[in-house]
């Protein structure tokens, strides 16, 4: 979420303005190397100079109460959280008065308009409680100055009465929910989830946790169906609410504050954490070649983002056979290998029960291979690593098949199709992919009707998926 828009910002808002802010940068949660790991940026807005220890009071509030929270809590290892000390002219929040539902507030809301540098006002979208910060350009300043490796952004407003927003950035006041209240926001801005409540017409959409769908086998939620809380629950009330489906009534934290995220929701965090993440962030040997004369020859995956209740799954291969299963580190004999090229993998597969995503297991995996060379004067070992997150579609089709690879970095890959008898019926050789994401597809219409495999082979490593042409 590293929002390239907000560089072109930067660079318009410096010229306008001839200068720049720094401002103090206090290590809230460290993990460890921010290009690896996903960093949320806490700022404050409305937070004076003397008012900067209650900023990093609140900001630490925050961070701790959302790693309360199920999925947070079992990720917590994934994540950098930092504060950055902005300081504004005044403290507050602006409040103009102007949305109709207004005097609804409780307690009332004091008409305000203070210097804030971000500023945060209520009334926004002629919704009271809407917080929401108006001054983008200073956001995109001073995260790009400050930490422009930022994955997610938290706007505190010191403002004590109730308030916040989604979007691309959360926001909450001060007031006692707060907490609640960007775990909420986070929802949307993170994880791109819908309110459960009905927030409008406007709003509505086809999203991960609101749909049109309610046929049970087809809706996007299908696999959490008959699980506790789970089903599909009409919207309600007013304007096009009778039309749109969510997966939980009264019990997730997209809908009310107090109570967890529901499994659907939960999930898409998983997802949106798998996506951003490869949880390999250090092995040896690690990069380049290793010529050694030893016999036994370590291969170690020094360090792994491990969710808090272990789930990974680390299946290490030599020469496409099965070595071992779940450790951190192999030994290879050296003395037991024939002349020439061999290829150790570890491949890593995270299996948590919150994710019932369709072929999970296969659709987003991390893998260290290296290839061993055996000579008469030893070995030598070059290594390399990669994420790859892969799927097809549609399936099952009847004439095209397309297919999505995410890659880390540029890889070359050949694609096989395996009919159920074993026959090659197409093949792609070396196809070369660049760092992001590859779509391609393939011509089916011509095949009889059945069950195919599709085989990746990505370096050392291979990756199957399954399809059904009608």
């Amino acid at each position: 979420m590293k929002k390239i828009y907000l560089l072109i910002v930067l660079i318009t808002s410096i010229c306008k303005t001839g200068f720049s802010q720094i401002f103090p940068v206090d290590t809230i949660q460290w993990s460890g190397d921010p290009s690896k790991y996903i960093n949320i940026v806490i700022m404050g807005d409305g937070y004076t100079s003397t008012m900067q220890a209650k900023f990093k009071s609140d900001a630490k509030k925050l961070s701790d109460y959302m790693f309360t929270q199920t999925p947070f809590k079992q990720y917590k290892n994934y994540f950098n959280v930092v504060g950055i000390g902005v300081v504004s002219a005044d403290s507050g929040a602006k409040h103009p008065n102007t949305a109709p539902d207004c005097n609804s507030a409780n307690p009332t809301v004091p008409v305000s308009a203070p210097n804030t540098y971000f500023g945060c006002t209520f009334d926004y979208f002629n919704i009271h409680r809407l917080i929401t910060p108006i001054n983008t350009s200073n956001i995109a300043m001073v995260l790009a100055q400050n930490f422009p490796a930022y994955d997610q952004t938290i706007i505190i407003s010191s403002s004590p009465y109730y308030g916040g927003s989604g979007g691309a950035y959360a926001t909450s006041s001060t007031e006692t929910t707060s907490p609640e209240i960007v775990a909420h926001e986070v929802g949307h801005s993170f994880a791109s989830l819908s309110d459960e409540y009905y927030a409008g017409d406007v709003y509505a959409g086809e999203k991960i946790n609101m749909t049109k769908e309610t046929n049970p086998t087809l809706v996007r939620w299908k696999n959490w169906i008959g699980s506790p809380g789970i089903g599909i629950y009409q919207h309600c009330c007013g304007g096009s609410s009778a039309q749109w489906y969510k997966p939980s009534s009264n019990s997730c934290k997209m809908q009310l504050l107090g109570v967890p995220y529901c499994s659907v929701c939960q999930e898409a965090i998983v997802e949106k954490i798998h996506q951003l993440t490869n949880p390999i962030v250090k092995y040896t040997p690690d990069s380049g070649s290793v010529n050694t004369p030893q016999s036994m020859i370590s291969f170690r995956l020094i360090k792994l983002m491990k969710p808090i209740d272990n789930t990974l799954n680390i299946t290490w291969t030599l020469d496409g056979v099965s070595r071992d299963k779940n450790k951190d580190s192999i030994i290879v004999n050296q003395t037991l290998l024939s002349a020439g090229k061999h290829y150790l993998t570890a491949t890593i597969i995270d299996t948590s029960s919150l994710v019932r995503t369709d072929n999970h297991p296969t659709l987003h995996f991390s893998k260290v291979s290296w290839t061993i060379t055996r000579n008469k004067t030893g070995v030598n070992i070059i290594s390399s690593d990669n994420k790859v997150d892969c799927s097809i579609f549609p399936n099952p089709s009847s004439d095209i098949m397309n297919y999505s690879i995410v890659f880390e970095k540029p890889e070359k890959f050949n694609l096989q199709v395996i009919s159920i008898d074993g026959k090659l019926v197409h093949s792609s050789e070396n196809v070369e992919a660049a760092k992001g994401d590859f779509k391609g597809n393939f011509n089916i219409s011509d095949l009889p009707a059945g069950t195919y495999s599709v085989i990746f082979k990505f370096g050392n490593s291979t990756h199957t998926e399954t399809f059904v042409k009608e």
